[in-house]
Parts: C-alpha cells; sequence; structure tokens
C-alpha cells in the first residue's frame, strides 16, 4: 500500500541527458526506472528571454559593484517566481505521483502539495560561501540564501550527498530529517580486474576537472615537467580543460576539455583514459573533484589528492589506495607520483582503490532512498 509506484523528479535541466549535472540526473532517474518506478521528469531550467536580458545586461553592472558575486538569473526572485509556477504545474499534469524529488537545494513543492517532498543535492548556497569560497555573501546573494532557506525548511526528507554538507545542514536547519547515504558512482561501464594488467605497463597520469581546477592542472604539469627525464614514457592526460585554457604544454601533456558521455566516441575515448591510467591526480586546495577521482577509484586506479574535509570524511585520514598530498606543490606531486612508480605493490593499491569505493552504487543508494520515501509515506504529513 505504501510502495512508492510514481514520482515526479524536478531537475536543474533535462535528466535523460548524460551531460546534466555530471550525470547524476541521467542515473537517478535512470535507476529508479529500474526498480519498476514511474518517472514524471520536469526540466526546472530557463530559456526565457528574461534570463538571457538579465544576464548580459544586469549581472555585468552588478559585477562592478562587486566583481566576485555568484548572483545570476538562476539565484534572482524572478526566476524563484517562474520555476515555483513551473511546478505547481507538473503538480497538476502528474497528480498520481507519490512523492516529489528535486535534485536541488534550491527548489521545493513546499506549500504546494500534501506528498512527501524529497532534496537531494551536493550542498547549499550558504554553504558554498562558507567553506568554499570563505567570504560573506552581498546583499543580493543573501537574499538568495533565504529563499533557498525556505525551500528547504518545507522538505520533509534531505540527502545531501557529502558528510560534512550533512553536518552542516544539521545544524542550520533544525528537527529536519537530514541523512546521509554515502556517495555513488557515475559510471556506465562496469570495472574489471583485467584493467589492472594494463596500468601496470602505463605511465600515463591523469587529470580531470573544470577551469575551476586549473591551479590543481598548472602544478600537476610542472610535477610532470620535473618526472620526464626520468620516465621517459610519461603521458599526462587532462579532461575537462582545454588547450586554450592551458596553452604552451610540454609534449605529451594532452587537454582533452569536456567529454561529453552522452556522444559515443567522448564516452569511450574518457572511460579509455580511466582503464589506462595508472594514477589519478588532482591536488587542487579545498577540492578535488571528488565523482571523477572515486570513478578513477572504482577502475582501480590508485588516486593523489589533497586531504579535504569530505574526502577524509568518506576515507579517514590514512588511505591504502594512493596518498594525500598536504600542499598543491610541483615538487611535493612529484615525489607522490614516483612512490607509486616504483612501488611493488602496485596491484594491491589498485585492487583497495576498487574495493573502497565498490559499494557506492546507484542501485544501493536508491534503494536507501526509496526506503525513506516510503517510511515518510507510511507516516504522512500534516494537511496543508
Amino acid at each position: 500500500m505504501d510502495k512508492i509506484k510514481e514520482v515526479i523528479v524536478f531537475a536543474n535541466g533535462d535528466s535523460s541527458k548524460l551531460s546534466t549535472w555530471s550525470n547524476v540526473p541521467f542515473f537517478f532517474t535512470e535507476t529508479l526506472l529500474t526498480k519498476g518506478i514511474k518517472v514524471d521528469r520536469v526540466n526546472l531550467g530557463s530559456g526565457s528571454i528574461f534570463k538571457k536580458i538579465y544576464n548580459r545586461i544586469l549581472v555585468p553592472l552588478l559585477k562592478i559593484i562587486n566583481k566576485e558575486t555568484t548572483y545570476e538569473y538562476v539565484r534572482s526572485g524572478m526566476y524563484h517566481h517562474e520555476t515555483r509556477r513551473k511546478i505547481k504545474k507538473a503538480i497538476n499534469q502528474y497528480p498520481d505521483a507519490d512523492a516529489h524529488i528535486f535534485l536541488t537545494f534550491r527548489f521545493s513543492s513546499a506549500g504546494l502539495t500534501n506528498k512527501p517532498i524529497i532534496q537531494f543535492c551536493d550542498w547549499t548556497y550558504d554553504h558554498y560561501f562558507k567553506y568554499r569560497l570563505n567570504r560573506t555573501p552581498d546583499f543580493l546573494e543573501q537574499r538568495s540564501i533565504r529563499r533557498e532557506d525556505s525551500q528547504i525548511v518545507g522538505t520533509d526528507l534531505i540527502f545531501p550527498l557529502f558528510p560534512s554538507v550533512s553536518d552542516y545542514m544539521k545544524s542550520r536547519y533544525i528537527n529536519k530529517e537530514i541523512y546521509y547515504l554515502g556517495n555513488v558512482i557515475n559510471s556506465l561501464y562496469e570495472a574489471s580486474e583485467s584493467d589492472i594488467d594494463n596500468k601496470l605497463h602505463s605511465y600515463n597520469l591523469l587529470f580531470v576537472g573544470s577551469i575551476k581546477y586549473l591551479d590543481g592542472a598548472k602544478t600537476l604539469i610542472e610535477a610532470f615537467t620535473k618526472l620526464k627525464p626520468h620516465y621517459p614514457a610519461i603521458v599526462l592526460n587532462i579532461i575537462g580543460i582545454s588547450n586554450t585554457e592551458l596553452q604552451d604544454l610540454p609534449n605529451d601533456v594532452f587537454c582533452h576539455g569536456y567529454l561529453d558521455k552522452g556522444i559515443t566516441a567522448e564516452m569511450e575515448l574518457y572511460y579509455k583514459l580511466f582503464k589506462e591510467s595508472r594514477i589519478f591526480i588532482n591536488t587542487t586546495p579545498k577540492w578535488g573533484a571528488f565523482s571523477a577521482c572515486i570513478e578513477a577509484m572504482y577502475f582501480h586506479t590508485p588516486v593523489i589528492v589533497t586531504p579535504y574535509d569530505e574526502f577524509v570524511k568518506t576515507f579517514g585520514k590514512e588511505i591504502n589506495f594512493g596518498s594525500y598530498c598536504e600542499q598543491n606543490d610541483p615538487t611535493l606531486i612529484a615525489e607522490h607520483i614516483r612512490k607509486i612508480f616504483e612501488d611493488e605493490n602496485y596491484k594491491t593499491l589498485c585492487y583497495n582503490a576498487h574495493e573502497s569505493v565498490h559499494e557506492f552504487t546507484w542501485s544501493v543508494y536508491i534503494d536507501k532512498i526509496i526506503r525513506k520515501i516510503e517510511e515518510k509515506k507510511r507516516i504522512g504529513k500534516a494537511p496543508l
């Protein structure tokens, strides 16, 4: 009677496409479908003329006042009202849905429904300022945070993707049902132990990260240059950053830009690089491309990362599948790489990497969410 049969899933983009938000909405919704649950997909992205005008005219003016502002149309009150209307329309369109799932903390159906409301996301806007930017939000950013707070407070079940974010949200939103259920690997391919044999004969290094991780990429290139005379076969592949963003590259450093898993050729290249790489490296301070890192680990790849909070909380202060590099320093990074190259127990590092994440499957994660929703559905909620 309380089994979930149908849900509305709201995402900031098309959840049927792999390219949306690091593949997360795709895997989330597709896994629900494999469980026999009907998914009504709703795209909360805006293509309105107001967005274009707002971002082309108003945002540049705001940046004159505060060049660091992150405020844009999708953080505005106008977008908030536009999206709430879209949510209300979807609720009327899919009246048989058992629950409303939002793959964002920015919105919910609070005040519009008696159905269970669920939010799943990485971190809140306020958390972003406190722990990533280390600055006080400006006036407009603060207004956006208050709007987001109102949506979170009206939500029944909240699932942050990271343990520290869960702790932070529990302290900020008292008496809310907030659960950290582990993490997930966004992989279309199955890992195989046979990939380890390819890695044993490889000197390929892999870096994954967008332009936000440029400092980490540049430092790794310096480390690569130091190692090249000692390991002539060494190669560095960089995913997520283009040649225009990293110029004057040394020989055997290749920038592949963004690789879209929704495009077959790019997807095949993406997984080829993961399977053939000897080490995954991203030592950007505070954040080392967590999702890509655990995907590399899934494919038996040892890692070198900085000991940032979420990684340490997930895997501990000591790791047996690579090493923590305390600083984003080329000499230190080169030394960590050399140690793994020369490690006689390299295969053990590979096995340990995979074992550390092999339970991070979407199937397991969605089962946990479904159980929580069904418990909430049995308990019910107060009428509007």
